[in-house]
């Protein structure tokens, strides 16, 4: 292993001006990215693509939605039937939902600034834990330490404070509002004979979900079909059968590329080693008599 050098005052300097140089960095850089492709595999919005590209740093969400050889998609929505569908058997009932949303409604929170706030708050704690390495305090090492460890988490958690933003749906009036219609719950679907299929892995700083759906659209069957096909799967090469429409997609979220660059830092620290505190001796010969 590579020799630890002995510890010096000056190291103590060059490790602050480090840390801080790498804060400002990861504070100016994105925080988050999540990035969605998605592909029509089967039937007649294929081969219509979709990208959305998600950037949250430390004061705005940047969206970035690309639709890419739409024709086939845009014809496709002006054929379909927006109001073909086929009841479904819901035996929770709609009072439920409405109760436990008017309960969720007064307790919302807006986690995404939230965890902006502590990530800020964080690097900061992270700088002023490096200058205090500079003083003669006994516990400045676990100190130090435990800082780093919420700075590490307070990332690691973004993910999931953004996710819990979406499902709250922010202060959008809109959005609360179509929350809050009677009859937002599914009680109807418009494609029948659904397969479904997620897989998940673990990437770099982050996770990778893809997921395929495939199903018979209601709405470009005919009216006087839909309930047959809603009972059985259309034959092959019949009319019915051009409503199949397969859909894969991938997703994926992770920190940013240069939030990793925190994880040198316990390196520094064994590179640059800080020194001790020195401890005061006894005098010699006790108290006296």
């Amino acid at each position: 292993m590579f020799p630890r050098p002995q510890p010096h005052r000056a190291f103590g300097i060059l490790r602050l001006a480090f840390t801080l140089l790498l804060a400002t960095h990861v504070f100016i850089s994105a925080w988050l990215v999540a990035t969605v492709d998605g592909a029509y595999t089967e039937g007649k919005p294929a081969p219509t693509e979709a990208h959305a590209f998600v950037a949250i740093d430390k004061d705005q969400t940047q969206i970035d939605l690309r639709i890419e050889r739409a024709t086939a998609f845009f014809f496709y929505t002006l054929e379909r039937d927006d109001g073909a569908s086929v009841p479904v058997n819901n035996s929770q009932g709609g009072d439920v939902a409405d109760d436990e949303g008017e309960a969720d409604n007064g307790a919302q929170r807006d986690w995404l600034s939230f965890g902006r706030n502590s990530i800020k708050a964080s690097l900061v704690l992270l700088v002023l834990s490096e200058l205090l390495m500079l003083a003669s305090f006994r516990w400045k090492h676990h100190v130090r330490t435990l800082v780093f460890l919420f700075t590490v988490v307070s990332f690691a958690l973004l993910p999931v404070y953004y996710a819990m933003d979406l499902g709250e749906g922010g202060d959008n009036e809109n959005e609360s509002t179509a929350t809050n219609t009677p009859g937002a719950n599914i009680e109807t679907v418009s494609f029948v004979h659904t397969n479904s299929s997620t897989d998940f892995q673990l990437i770099w700083l982050g996770i990778q979900l893809e997921a395929d759906f495939s199903g018979y659209d209601l709405g470009l069957v005919t009216p006087e079909n839909r309930t047959q096909v809603a009972e059985a799967v259309p034959l092959n090469g019949s009319a019915d059968a051009n409503s199949f429409i397969a859909f894969e997609s991938t997703f994926e979220i992770q920190l940013g590329e240069n939030i990793d660059a925190l994880l040198v830092l316990p390196f520094m620290w064994y590179l640059f080693p800080a020194q001790g505190v020195k401890k005061i001796a006894p005098p010699i010969g006790g108290e006296d008599e």
